[in-house]
């Protein structure tokens, strides 16, 4: 009997095993409810026992392969039409594999820093109406986690959410621009849209780079990032930082007279702290380590009283606490986001409410950022403003923090090596890049580093036509009149030179789209917009190669040397760029690729013999756009951080010139 219970126990806990060592797998991209490229070469790829043989299945097409001795194994399936819901199949000995709800469509990619990062929840003031009303299975999203590697390549990307349709609810954390490109793709397709959105905010372009690149552009990174694929070194220091501020906030809280007097609470008297308006706080230094107390009185009518409410508290640096009558209702822990705020029923009551914002600063000034919205909304949609007047006080002041160098997702190669390469093989119809303002300390080698990026992407998806829209740098900070010298500009020239010198990208100017107080601008349905143009061109461009390279091969024995040479549509890009310079008749005159909208513009400057840039008037006819300079070593446009004064469009109206510079225009 116990022979018999053991031969049991040991057939179940065999079963549970097998059930579990589960070999054949498929990348997470390919869940359910994917949507594959249609119209082109189809790559399927996955692991299985080494030297297995694994049957495809998607339709009617199917193909058999062996797994290498590392258990990898890739298919390439004919391409098919748009169509679905189908089922992919693969099988290898007992296993198989089921995805459900594949569609045949169009793929396409958004990777960046932050202004890809920007998510549906951010832009929502922006579109409330259009963003309730959207929901549909026509689009699908499926958003790459956060993720890093500073020791390899990883066979896989992570994903929590997988594949999702497009919603409000689904989008709410999902890319503002990848939402709005996806829904302005399938209106205009009518096929099945896929966004795959693969960005980190704040990351600087050498982490989406493969070592290799980074090593010939910028070898001291690479040399950082190999001292930091010491994986203990890493935790070490992680685990350094992690309980260093940990310490840093148990001594700011300890020792902030605010917290351990009661500084948030609607009875403490505050009459005797100064009042200052909020665009002005008066502060000691350019920067505080610690905390720093603000206080109002809000009056609510007799009629709102007891009612939930909305909070906005604008924007503010750093990181905040607020209170309503002595309760935290929200907290953010870094500077960007907006401040939105629920104040939950009961709370607000008749008569004067006090609100207290704790500021808490790492170097940086307290600051309510001007232009953003400071007001309760409640839901009858009655508005009350808040006060530019504020009760101020002093907190606690702290030494910085102290911080541990370790390698993290700014280090070369380290998001190359877990968001993007692993990725591969992935057949999209395009890319959508919008990075670069974590490289404006670096903007004179963009140029070669944006290069590399679009090179090394193509090959490793396996797409060597693979079309990128770069969109440049929005106009940000504060407006100036003078000719300046920015990086910001200067970071917008290399994105432009990159595009230029490559058959498939194209840049999307975004300087008209920025606001001059956040880094992260809302109209981000705008730029989507325009870089559905120019993905539309650029793959009409390649289509247009394809057929005439098609044509003249059976006219010739070779096909033309460069496919950009071939293509005739009418404008390369919707946006119109600079095709060069010259003086003529004591004036300096600027060719545009395409007609321009006719009378005087603005936002050109030309340097002389002196060296120095000079504003200068400029009346556009026809594709030209003549200067009133005799002479000039360089010509440029747009050129500053935030040129609210460029104004050179299409015909149109409303399709903006690309920011250019250009040196020595032809006499």
């Amino acid at each position: 009997m116990k022979r018999l219970l053991f031969l049991v126990l040991l057939s179940t806990f065999n079963f549970q095993l097998s059930s579990f060592a589960v070999s054949l797998r498929l990348p997470v991209l390919l869940s359910d409810g994917v949507v594959l490229q249609r119209d082109r070469p189809l790559p399927i790829h996955g692991w299985a026992e080494a030297g297995a043989s694994v049957t495809v299945k998607l339709g009617k097409k199917s193909q058999t392969v062996t797994a290498d001795e590392r258990g990898c194994w890739q298919v390439t399936l004919p391409a098919q039409k748009a169509a679905g819901p189908l089922m992919l199949t693969v099988q290898s000995g007992s296993e198989t594999i089921q995805v459900n709800d594949v569609w045949m469509g169009d793929v396409w990619m958004v990777s960046g820093q932050s202004n890809i990062d920007t998510h549906i929840e951010r832009v929502y003031p922006q579109y409330p109406d259009e963003i309730d009303r959207d929901s549909t299975t026509d689009v699908r999203l499926f958003k790459v986690d956060n993720a890093i590697s500073l020791s390899g390549l990883r066979d896989d990307v992570r994903s929590s959410a997988r594949w999702q349709t497009l919603s409000k609810r689904n989008a709410w954390h999902f890319s503002a621009l990848g939402y709005f490109l996806g829904k302005h793709k399938a209106a205009e397709t009518g096929v099945h849209q896929g966004i795959i959105q693969s960005s980190w905010g704040g990351t600087p372009i050498e982490a989406w780079l493969p070592m290799d690149s980074v090593e010939t552009i910028i070898p001291s990174l690479a040399a950082e990032a190999r001292y930091y694929s010491d994986d203990e070194l890493n935790r070490r220091a992680g685990a350094a930082n992690a309980r260093a501020g940990e310490w840093w906030n148990q001594t700011l809280n300890a020792t902030d007279p605010g917290m351990t007097g009661g500084w948030m609470n609607e009875t403490f008297d505050d009459s005797q702290w100064p009042q200052a308006n909020q665009y002005n706080l008066p502060l000691k230094g350019r920067g505080l380590n610690g905390s720093y107390w603000t206080r109002q009185r809000i009056r609510i009518d007799a009629t709102h009283a007891g009612q939930t409410a909305r909070l906005l508290a604008g924007t503010l640096i750093d990181a905040d606490f607020t209170y309503v009558n002595g309760r935290l209702v929200g907290q953010t822990g870094y500077q960007y986001p907006p401040r939105r705020y629920n104040v939950p029923a009961g709370l607000l009551h008749e008569g004067d409410n006090v609100l207290t914002v704790r500021f808490v600063c790492h170097g940086a000034r307290p600051t309510f950022i001007s232009e953003k919205p400071y007001k309760l909304i409640f839901n009858d949609g009655t508005e009350v403003p808040l006060s530019e007047t504020w009760r101020v006080h002093d907190g606690t002041q702290m030494p910085q923090q102290p911080s541990m160098p370790t390698g993290n997702q700014n280090t070369a190669a380290t998001l190359w090596n877990a968001m993007l390469a692993p990725l591969a093989p992935l057949s999209l119809s395009g890319v959508v890049w919008y990075q670069g303002e974590s490289n404006t300390g670096r903007a004179e080698i963009y140029e070669r580093e944006l290069t590399a990026l679009m090179a090394s992407w193509r090959q490793r998806l396996q797409q060597p036509a693979l079309p990128f829209a770069i969109v440049q740098l929005a106009g940000y900070m504060a407006p100036q009149q003078e000719p300046q010298e920015t990086s910001w500009a200067r970071l917008r020239e290399s994105q432009r030179r990159a595009a230029v010198a490559d058959a498939h990208a194209a840049v999307v100017p975004a300087h008209d789209l920025g606001e001059a107080n956040d880094i992260h601008p809302l109209r981000k349905k705008e730029v989507a917009a325009r870089c559905a143009q120019v993905l539309n061109l650029l793959q009409q461009k390649d289509t247009e190669n394809e057929r005439k390279v098609r044509k003249q091969s059976r006219k010739a024995s070779s096909a033309p040397n460069s496919q950009f040479s071939i293509f005739n549509s009418q404008f390369s890009t919707p946006f119109p760029a600079v095709t060069h310079a010259q003086v003529r008749d004591g004036r300096v005159v600027l060719t545009f690729d395409q007609p321009l909208r006719e009378g005087a513009v603005h936002g050109f400057e030309v340097c002389e013999a002196d060296g120095r840039f000079r504003n200068v008037a400029a009346t556009a006819a026809g594709s030209q756009v003549t200067l009133d300079a005799a002479t000039a070593t360089r010509v440029r446009y747009a050129w500053k951080s935030n040129p609210v004064e460029a104004d050179c469009t299409a015909r149109d109206g409303i399709s903006p010139a690309v920011p250019f510079e250009i040196s020595h225009p032809v006499y």
